[in-house]
């Protein structure tokens, strides 16, 4: 059992960590969001400073599996109109980590905000579809805004996922597309926040070490999620992450 483990029970520690690796590899290649479990489960058996460290190299691990999975899948049109854009932000998500005095707790209300406030921005968006005229969801300044707001929740809570989810949705991806696009957004995103999470202490060899026990269970995840979200009505699995999204709010917000 890892030295910074907040739990001395192996059977408990164990048990939640590789349902929590379950969980990244199952929201990764199934339904977006899922991940929201993975969070609070490495709560239990990490300190929030430990927690961060291990989860970010699992994500990056789904996010792999994703991309080959779907590789044919990503809509780069969407991709390239977003992603530059989340890297102010992943810049501004460290410097008021490391800067502001700001405490996790506070940050994990204000992104929890900022998911619900994104989450009725949507569903006003999916009210006035009919609307001609409205073409608010393929400007330029609206895949900007999105992609700030992704790449600052990424780094301060590792909670962009409702954010993108919510972006595509509006778009009216199809399942691949959407899994696929998601995939190489995070994949992307995920991979430039190694050196400011390296340099904020949140990773270490220790919990490098860790994640490579966790790799088994991250790829079983990832198996079940890919074969479940293909029996899953496309309304179904935008309902789904709907509801994953606000759950995720609500969990920032009152946790």
């Amino acid at each position: 059992m890892p030295e910074f483990a907040s739990s001395d029970n192996y059977i408990f520690f164990w048990t939640i960590a590789s349902l929590a690796a379950f969980f990244v590899g199952f929201s990764k290649n199934g339904i977006s969001g899922a991940g929201i479990l993975a969070i609070p489960a490495m709560a239990l058996v990490f300190t929030p400073k430990e927690s961060t460290g291990v989860i970010l190299p699992m994500l990056i691990a789904g996010d792999i599996i994703a991309v080959y999975c779907f590789r044919r899948h990503g809509e780069w049109k969407y991709i390239l109109k977003s992603l530059p854009w989340a890297f102010p932000g992943i810049i501004a998500g460290w410097a008021m980590m490391n800067f502001s005095g700001i405490s996790q707790r506070q940050f994990s209300f204000m992104i929890g905000l900022i998911v619900m406030a994104v989450l009725f921005l949507g569903e006003w968006l999916a009210y006035k579809k009919s609307d001609s005229e409205l073409h608010i969801p393929h400007k330029w300044w609206f895949a900007a805004v999105f992609g700030v707001l992704g790449g600052f929740t990424t780094m301060t809570a590792n909670a962009a996922g409702p954010i993108f989810a919510i972006y595509l949705i509006v778009l009216n991806l199809p399942k691949d597309s959407f899994i696929g696009t998601t995939a190489w957004i995070f994949f992307l995103l995920n991979i430039s926040k190694l050196p400011l999470s390296c340099h904020l202490g949140f990773i270490t060899t220790n919990t490098l070490i860790f994640n490579i026990k966790m790799l088994p269970f991250i790829a079983v995840g990832a198996f079940v999620g890919y074969k479940t979200q293909k029996i899953i009505p496309q309304k179904s699995f935008t309902l789904i992450v709907k509801l994953l999204a606000a759950a995720a709010a609500l969990k920032l917000i009152f946790t």
